[in-house]
């Protein structure tokens, strides 16, 4: 072997590829011009020589096809879409009834398999896309077209050839007869024998293909004692022409005919055929009558008969129509093999008595009552489907309802026969509506364009949170009701929730798992001997038949249900979410829930600008939840609505419009708000709301102390003080009663129920029903619901009350303080010796010394030093004034109509009393009342609060 240098093999190597480069550009050139002309013939077709415009444009299209050739963007061909494609053609060829076609795909995909090249996905990919609706214009017979042809293996052969190949047709001799008679013998020469029969070398004995050898008619014909003459044929169906003939008094005689002749139309009418007996509507031609039978009574049995045959007339008219239905396609070949077993019955009969093996007597009622026995289920198919001729619009699943029905009544009636038939029919059609079913169930996918389904998917794609309630519906009709089968009505809940299961876990990328646990249980089958065993003929059909089918639907709903109820639980946070809105909304942990309300308590007293800041609440709850959940999950809002910030500069924040609009909001996955819906979180921020309410009042009548400092003052004696305290501790009493009830019969039994209820749901329906059961629970118990309202608005009134007292009691201090420090600066002035005044700050503190004063009000005192004595008399006048208001107030629903005097001290706290008694009064007696009159599980808890509420009456 020749050693070449590395340069001179790589320069080799460079000239061999460009070589290979040219070849196939050559190549691909003259294919072009072949496809060119090929394409475009009159491109070419120009005369000699050709123009410089046509050289032009045949060169432009040779340009411009091997620049798409070259420089094409397009991928290979996806083979296991081609393959997916053919499965699902091979799949629809099954569905519709078409299993030749299907079996034919399947056998040539098979043998294709062994000799597939690189190219082959292309070429199938290229048959798929030329093909045209290859269901509806595919046929078997085209296949045939398709095998390769003989080979030509030359001329036929013929005699004429071999005669004349060998001399044979030149000896006429070899083609005479020869006479085998008596006088012949083996000594006679050929020549006496030609003497003989000279007389035939004139026939013409040459062999012909066009012209074969004839058998004389002596051997065509047979003589018996078995034949019929054509005559007699001719005479046996002369009836059938005959006219009737004038009778007497005008009246016209019937033809008459014998019962044989009877027996047979009536079993050519039976088969569907053309009869002279009958008219195509199988109603009796009136023009015959049997012979030796009266009219009346050939014309009772022939009615009768033509009854008998009347249900089959619309089975066969159903036969030879055409649907496209899977479904009534199904029906149609269900009924085509009743027909055909009823054929082959009535087949039989002819037999005996076409070729009786033995003595047969010809009855009109025998034939009758034979064929009533093999009519039975054709009536009641044929009864069938003339309901679905007469319905106006009937759904395409209405004859399975008809089906069910009739299957039903044939076993009521003890037609085993028609039982067994009626049923196995419905059956089979059933495999045929359960095929949508199935694949909704396993796949969580739709036929596109499948209007019979009772599931119907929205055109647009909805967020994941809102998949589970409005990706899919329940198909209605225009009256409401249920697009379904009656039959499967107790059904269609599992079977719309195992579905929406299934497309849940796809996007969780579990549905592998469903899947397995699918496959794990075998579902039961739905035949007939499955579904209806022997000895099970007393039971109804419809149990036997739901009870199989709901085992069928618990194979495939169980197995998906537990997997997503798992998913929820582990993977997704539904049980750490539900902990976290207990926590927010329900105070679970009181004292996260005082940190963050007494936080915002105060900033709303201190009226400090931007308290009501979305990111400063925000902070406060996520500072006071830390540890407890999720914080990043939590934020808060206050809704600054038309009028919110006039009422929040007037004075204390009132309970009853502004504490409403704080709101706490916690964001879940995706996956749990499919449990926890929008709804219910506005009741849980209900139920935080009154919450709220009621940390409100408690805040206002424990913010202040008293501070003792060895001496006692003369306000503190006076007789006001003695009733601020009785009503201080009345309402404190209220509000820690009504919170009391609220933790330990409300929230604590309902949350560990519901707990013990999701854990035990069949679904997640289920677990969204028991979970919305909950919280309806909690609103009713709460007192909440909209049968409670002027109770709950009467509460209300007693925690405005708290508020009222508080700030009465504050105005009452002030003012005191302002009245004393006037007189002490008016003696001062008139005193000829002046004391040390003390600054106003200061003087405040003295004279509230030994009353109630707020923890932070004592650090502030510090600052307060610094202010002068101008502004903080501004200060206290602002207070008192917006203060005055307040302390005349009555109730919160008269608030805006309080008169604009001022009441005294006394006078406020006696009104205060009254208002709170009338109104406790009122809240208990209103909650008995409803108690007893309501009969929800809610009245026994009402009844328990009233009683609560009843013992701190008798008490005070």
């Amino acid at each position: 072997m020749l050693n070449l240098p590395r340069s001179d093999s790589t320069n080799a190597l460079k000239i061999q590829t460009a070589a290979q480069a040219m070849a196939f550009a050559a190549l691909l050139g003259a294919q072009v011009e072949e496809l060119i002309e090929a394409i475009c013939p009159d491109a070419y077709e120009v005369p000699s020589p050709p123009s410089l415009s046509q050289r032009r444009r045949v060169v432009s299209l040779r340009e411009e096809c091997l620049k798409k050739l070259r420089h094409h963007t397009f991928t290979r061909t996806n083979q296991f879409l081609v393959e997916e494609e053919l499965n699902g053609l091979q799949e629809k060829f099954v569905v519709n009834g078409r299993d030749g076609l299907a079996a034919a795909l399947e056998t040539r995909r098979d043998n294709l398999e062994p000799l597939s090249t690189k190219w082959t996905p292309d070429i199938l990919h290229l048959l798929l896309e030329l093909s045209d609706q290859p269901l509806q214009q595919s046929h078997l017979a085209d296949l045939h077209l398709l095998r390769r042809s003989d080979l030509d293996a030359g001329p036929t052969l013929k005699w004429e050839d071999i005669a004349n190949e060998d001399g044979w047709v030149h000896d006429r001799a070899l083609w005479r007869n020869v006479d085998f008679g008596a006088g012949s013998s083996e000594d006679e020469s050929y020549e006496e024998h030609a003497v003989t029969s000279g007389s035939s070398d004139s026939e013409d004995t040459s062999i012909s293909d066009t012209t074969p050898q004839l058998k004389i008619p002596q051997d065509l014909s047979s003589t018996g004692p078995s034949s019929i003459n054509l005559d007699d044929v001719k005479e046996s169906q002369s009836w059938r022409l005959e006219s009737p003939c004038p009778g007497d008094e005008g009246r016209r005689s019937k033809i008459p005919i014998t019962e044989a002749q009877v027996v047979r139309e009536i079993l050519f009418m039976l088969q569907g055929h053309k009869t002279s007996l009958f008219d195509e509507k199988c109603a009796p031609v009136l023009a015959y009558q049997l012979s030796e039978v009266s009219w009346e009574t050939y014309r009772a049995l022939i009615t009768a008969v033509a009854e008998i045959g009347r249900p089959l007339q619309p089975l066969r008219g159903f036969v030879e129509s055409r649907q496209d239905v899977p479904l009534l396609q199904t029906f149609q070949d269900c009924i085509r093999e009743a027909l055909g077993a009823f054929d082959r019955e009535i087949a039989g009969m002819q037999a005996r008595y076409a070729d009786p093996k033995m003595d047969v007597m010809v009855s009109v009622m025998a034939v009758m009552e034979e064929a009533q026995i093999h009519l039975a289920s054709l009536r009641s198919l044929g009864a069938i489907v003339q309901r679905l001729r007469d319905e106006r619009y009937p759904h395409a699943f209405r004859y399975l309802e008809l089906l069910f029905e009739a299957t039903c009544a044939s076993q009521l009636q003890g037609d085993l026969t028609a039982y067994k038939t009626l049923g196995s029919t419905f059956l089979k059609c059933f495999q045929v509506y359960l095929r949508p079913i199935r694949l909704w169930m396993e796949e969580g996918e739709l036929l596109p364009g499948d209007k019979i389904f009772f599931i119907s998917e929205s055109k647009v794609k909805l967020p994941l949170n809102q998949i589970w309630q409005n990706q899919f519906k329940l198909r209605q009709t225009l009256d409401g009701r249920l697009h379904a089968p009656r039959f499967l009505q107790f059904a269609v809940a599992r079977i719309y929730t195992t579905g929406k299961s299934i497309v849940v876990l796809k996007h969780l990328g579990m549905n592998d798992l469903a899947a397995s646990h699918q496959q794990s249980r075998q579902p039961p089958s739905l035949e007939f001997a499955d579904v209806c065993p022997p000895g099970s003929e007393l039971a109804p059909f419809s149990e036997l038949f739901a009870n199989v089918f709901d085992a069928w639907i618990k194979s495939k709903h169980h197995a998906t249900s537990s997997v997503l109820q798992k998913a929820l639980f582990e993977s997704c946070g539904l049980r750490s979410t539900l902990g976290a809105l207990q926590h927010l909304y329900l105070m679970k942990d009181g004292a996260a829930s005082d940190y963050f309300t007494s936080a915002v308590f105060d900033k709303m007293d201190k009226r400090q600008s931007g308290w009501d800041d979305r990111f400063m609440l925000t902070e406060l709850a996520q500072e006071a939840f830390s540890g407890l959940l999720d914080v990043h999950r939590v934020s808060a809002s206050f809704d600054k609505s038309a009028g919110a910030r006039s009422e929040m500069t007037e004075g204390r924040i009132p309970i009853r419009e502004n504490l409403p609009r704080l709101k706490l909001r916690y964001r879940m996955a995706w996956p749990v708000q499919l449990v926890i819906k929008g709804d219910c979180l506005e009741r849980y921020q209900g139920i935080f709301t009154i919450l709220l309410q009621l940390r409100r009042s408690i805040h206002a009548l424990n913010m202040n102390r008293l501070l003792l400092d060895g001496r006692t003052e003369e306000c503190m004696l006076r007789a006001e003080s003695n009733a601020y305290y009785r009503l201080r501790t009345r309402l404190l009493w209220f509000c820690n009663t009504v919170m009391t009830y609220l933790t330990t019969l409300v929230f604590t039994p309902n949350i560990e129920a519901l707990k013990e209820t999701l854990s035990s749901a069949e679904d997640v329906d289920g677990m969204i029903h028991r979970h919305a059961a909950f919280v309806a629970t909690v609103i009713q118990e709460s007192c909440l619901g909209p049968r409670l309202d002027p109770i709950r608005e009467c509460m209300l009134d007693v925690l405005d009350l708290a508020v009222e007292l508080e700030d009465s009691r504050n105005l009452a201090a002030i003012m005191e303080a302002t009245e004393s420090h006037e007189i002490m600066r008016l003696s001062t002035m008139s005193s000829p010796h002046r004391a040390h005044t003390l600054s106003p700050a200061d003087f405040r503190k003295s004279q509230l010394r030994g009353l109630y004063v707020s923890p932070k009000e004592k650090e502030e005192d510090h600052d307060e030093v610094d202010v002068e004595r101008g502004d903080l008399d501004d200060q206290d006048d602002h207070r008192a004034s917006n203060m005055a208001p307040l302390s005349g107030r009555g109730t919160g629903r008269a608030r805006e109509t309080a008169p604009q005097r001022r009441d005294t001290y006394p006078a406020t706290l006696r009104r205060i009393s009254a208002d709170f008694d009338r109104h406790l009064r009122f809240i208990a007696g209103g909650l008995r009342g409803v108690a007893r009159a309501s009969s929800e599980s809610a009245a026994g808890k009402w009844d328990i609060l009233a009683e609560m509420l009843e013992a701190g009456i008798s008490s005070m």
